[in-house]
């Protein structure tokens, strides 16, 4: 049976990340990978291989994914349920990615996404991990690495062309899906590693626009918030090995649970009614 879970991802001839790390244990891999090739020319085509769809489009990331979903494979918005779309600088191995894709189904995310490494390269701190998190729900997801619904793809996929270098297109998202507050999640319990410095990779060379002009032009055209990076809740990892608040409840409850069997297994009905035995028999 297929598998309703997807990455699509843009790569070029030094590509590797995704055969060291997407990969990984591709035997266990519950998702298809497909990547879109953007160099001019490619140069080993037998590196590919392992991908189970490869299409060479030589365009920016967004554009490219939404020139495969609307032009050549358009039935793909049907056959799969979750969309996840990575950057090629993005080390997460499979084990992760599974999980990732079935904690998002299980919460019913519209766009998730796993949480930065300490050691990341990150533009925003709110999606470096927390310790003693287990998710968080936040204002939006950043570009390098959200995962979709199906639902909120079908409804943010025309914005995916709005501009050339994506800078601004988080902060679309949420507006489009009308500002949830619970539907755009960070797990923390699954963590992905960031490799180069934000802003540097080879497509920003070739924009050929400021990015920073484009993030002000598309947060004014849908009329949205520019940065919305706002934490609306949390769930903990409650248990006696994390949280120390819930750790030392923990201890308080076991505690009272040993008195408590302490005072049954002393039984005190019983010795009361054997010493008033004993003295009415006196």
């Amino acid at each position: 049976m297929p598998s309703r879970n997807i990455i699509i991802a843009p790569c070029g001839n030094k590509a590797s990340i995704f055969k060291e790390y997407w990969l990984r244990y591709k035997e266990e891999r519950e998702f298809e990978l497909c990547l879109l090739f953007y160099h001019e020319q490619v140069n080993n085509p037998a590196l590919y291989a392992d991908a189970d769809h490869f299409f060479h489009l030589k365009g920016f990331k967004y554009h490219m994914i939404h020139r495969l979903l609307t032009e050549i494979r358009p039935e793909w918005l049907q056959q799969y349920d979750h969309f996840y779309f990575l950057d090629d600088d993005i080390e997460i191995d499979t084990r992760q990615i599974n999980q990732l894709f079935a904690l998002s189904k299980g919460l019913g995310a519209y766009i998730s996404c796993a949480a930065l490494t300490r050691d990341s390269f990150c533009s925003w701190p709110i999606f470096k991990q927390e310790a003693n998190s287990w998710c968080r729900w936040v204002g939006q997801i950043e570009v390098m690495a959200p995962l979709f619904s199906r639902e909120a793809l079908q409804r943010c996929l025309e914005s995916f062309v709005a501009n050339r270098s994506s800078w601004g297109m988080d902060s679309v998202w949420p507006k489009i899906l009308g500002y949830p507050e619970d539907k755009l999640v960070v797990f923390d319990t699954v963590t992905m590693r960031h490799t180069q410095p934000v802003g540097k990779g080879e497509l920003y060379q070739k924009l050929g626009v400021d990015p920073y002009d484009e993030w002000a032009e598309i947060v004014a055209r849908y009329g949205a918030k520019r940065q919305n990076y706002t934490e609306y809740g949390r769930l903990l990892p409650v248990n006696k090995h994390n949280n120390r608040l819930y750790r030392w409840w923990y201890r308080g409850k076991e505690y009272l649970h040993k008195r408590r069997q302490r005072w049954n297994d002393y039984d005190l009905p019983s010795r009361v009614k054997s010493r008033l035995s004993k003295i009415s028999g006196q």
